[in-house]
């Protein structure tokens, strides 16, 4: 029974496109419908490309942020130490004074 349907709409489909092409409008109605179907593609990919680069940009930016991050996190670190040296410098300055 399905395919016996779907050979109908088949045919009906062929049936309305022997139409159409044999109007005096038919083939430049299929070929704007063509030429439409082209520039949708077209605008399509571009704006596929355009998401593709954006999500290029944001991970790049996530990953410079997390680099950024863990170099902030190691200078934090340097610089504690730094403050622990002269901390403990200040420490036995202030015990050799007394």
């Amino acid at each position: 029974m399905g395919e016996s349907f779907d050979i109908q709409n088949l045919i009906s489909f062929g049936d309305d496109l022997i139409s159409l092409l044999n109007s005096k409008n038919g083939f430049d109605v299929v070929s704007q419908s063509f030429d439409h179907s082209e520039a949708l593609h077209f605008a399509c990919d571009e704006d596929f490309n355009q998401i593709q680069e954006s999500i290029k940009d944001c991970k790049k930016k996530t990953e410079e942020a997390y680099s950024d991050e863990s170099a902030r996190d190691d200078e934090i670190e340097r610089l504690q130490r730094d403050l622990d040296e002269d901390m403990e410098l200040e420490r036995k300055i202030n015990d050799e004074l007394r």
